[in-house]
C-alpha cells in the first residue's frame, strides 16, 4: 500500500513540475514568482541564448569549462546549478557585467547615505 502511495506522490510531483515549466516563459517577471520559478526562467533564458548561438549543450558545457555536459543539461531542464557554474555560464555568454551589478547599493541607498553624511 505504501509503495502505491509513494508512486502517486512521485507522479504528482512530476506533473506539477511540468505544469510549472509550461506556464513560465523567458519573459516572465520575477515579482510574483517563487524561487524555483525564477531559477527556471533563468534556465529558459540561458537555453534561448545557447540556441541563438547555434551551440549544442555539450559544446556549450565544454566551452564554459563545466565538469560535464550533464551539468549544463540539468540546468536547462531543472533550473538548478551551483553558483560557481552559473558564473561560468554567464562568463561564456559574455554577460558578467550583469552579475557585477547585482547587490550593489541602489541609487536611493546612495542618496540616503550622502544625506546622512551631509547632516553630520
Amino acid at each position: 500500500m505504501s509503495n502505491e502511495l509513494l508512486k502517486k506522490l512521485q507522479d504528482s510531483q512530476v506533473k506539477a513540475k511540468k505544469k510549472l515549466k509550461n506556464k513560465l516563459s523567458p519573459n516572465s517577471a520575477f515579482g510574483t514568482l517563487t524561487d524555483e520559478e525564477i531559477a527556471m526562467v533563468l534556465a529558459l533564458r540561458a537555453k534561448n541564448l545557447r540556441l541563438s548561438a547555434n551551440k549544442k549543450q555539450s559544446e556549450f558545457a565544454k566551452e564554459a569549462s563545466l565538469s560535464s555536459p550533464t551539468t549544463y543539461s540539468n540546468y536547462e531542464q531543472k533550473g538548478s546549478i551551483s553558483m560557481i557554474n552559473f558564473i561560468k555560464v554567464m562568463r561564456t555568454f559574455g554577460r558578467l557585467e550583469e552579475l557585477e551589478k547585482l547587490l550593489l547599493p541602489t541609487t536611493k541607498q546612495m542618496i540616503e547615505k550622502l544625506e546622512k553624511q551631509r547632516v553630520k
